[in-house]
């Protein structure tokens, strides 16, 4: 198995992070070797992939490869996929297993179709030797693949922690709620470390106080995720991965009341907010009010970390427009001396804050090209 003999593995990363996460990886301890689109190619030993799986806030997955190989064949893919790698040293026929599949720019163009080809490549190799198969599942497997090809190269790999933005603490959810990751990687470029109270007027379902808390708390990404696909592998430490927890658990600190805030204009998102809090520790000293922003007390030197809502949140561009507005009058008469940062759903959206941004930068929100202001309110 390819990671075996290179110590290898690619962590897949929400697009416009890329720089942000490799940063990230390498305060880790690992080794970037290589930065591409949604990812990065990096180098560790055993115990600092763990650290990566157990406490990276900006990495989506992370996939250790199997096997590589030119692949400019739907046979050929087969053929590789089943004599390549040994499945069944990887998991029982009892077990259930998941496949995620990605193609671009190769001969083979149907991502589904490639990934049922790795399908019964492994159905069949159990086959073979057990004269029995392992049923496939698209949700809830026991172990998941992943096959990615692009531009005719092939690259198998076991998917070793799951979809690493699901944090645990997010039960239920408000409208549109900002991806756990994004709000990592805003709580990170705010450079925000607790020297300052941080407000979040408009906090729906509460995601980006939550990872304020943990990032100020060092409370570990995976702190509430089942994060057994590291399980799956065949050099798996079950030792030096509790050792791995117990050493991050051990960096936990509690929260100062008052330190983090939020409101919202919605008393059902903030019994969303509250309930999601709770689940991390000191999560309920976070102090959370029912109330519009433009409500809210004059409050001096604060860090103001916000998604306002846009566009389809709202029901018109001119309601947008008018929030901007309102929000930019409410940092400048209420918030004096206090840093804002403002994810703006497009960049036609920040002058209408009427407050010169002190720097810009671009982000992607899933799909949607965003811009994450930071506004510097004087007395």
């Amino acid at each position: 198995m390819e990671y075996l003999k290179n110590g290898k593995f690619f962590a897949q990363v929400a697009g416009s992070l890329e720089a942000h996460a490799r940063q990230e990886l390498e305060e880790l301890g690992t080794q970037v070797i290589q930065e591409v689109p949604r990812g990065l190619r990096f180098s560790c030993d055993k115990a600092t992939l763990y650290k990566v799986v157990y406490c990276s806030r900006l990495v989506q997955r992370v996939l250790a490869p199997l096997i590589s190989f030119n692949c400019h064949s739907e046979k050929y893919l087969y053929k590789q996929a089943l004599g390549g790698v040994d499945w069944t040293l990887l998991f029982s026929p009892q077990q259930s297993f998941g496949i995620e599949s990605n193609v671009s720019e190769s001969k083979i163009s149907h991502s589904l179709y490639a990934g049922q080809l790795l399908k019964d490549a492994i159905c069949d190799c159990f086959r073979a030797k057990f004269g029995v198969r392992p049923n496939f599942s698209s949700q809830g497997a026991d172990i998941n693949f992943n096959l990615h090809i692009r531009a005719n190269w092939a690259t198998i790999s076991l998917d070793i922690s799951g979809s690493m933005h699901k944090r645990g603490y997010r039960l239920s959810a408000g409208e549109a709620p900002l991806q756990e990751t994004l709000a990592a990687a805003i709580i990170r470029l705010s450079g925000w470390k607790g020297e300052k109270p941080l407000l979040d007027p408009m906090c729906g379902s509460g995601t980006i106080l939550a990872e304020a808390l943990m990032h100020y708390c060092k409370i570990p990404a995976a702190y509430l995720r089942n994060d057994m696909g590291l399980s799956n592998m065949p050099d798996y430490d079950a030792t030096l991965h509790k050792q791995i927890k117990h050493e991050a658990n051990k960096q936990i600190i509690a929260l100062p009341k008052g330190l983090i805030e939020g409101s919202d204009i919605s008393a059902e998102n903030i019994r969303i907010a509250r309930d999601n809090l709770a689940n991390l520790p000191s999560g309920k000293e976070i102090e959370l009010r029912a109330k519009r922003f433009q409500d809210l007390p004059k409050k001096s030197g604060l860090c103001l970390i916000t998604n306002p809502p846009y566009g389809i949140r709202l029901g018109s561009n001119s309601s947008t427009i008018v929030l901007y507005n309102e929000l930019g009058n409410f940092l400048k008469q209420k918030c004096p001396n206090s840093e804002a940062f403002v994810l703006c759903g497009n960049k036609d959206l920040v002058p209408e804050l009427r407050l010169r941004a002190h720097w810009k930068k671009g982000l992607k929100n899933g799909d949607l090209e965003v811009k994450l202001a930071k506004i510097i309110v004087k007395s």
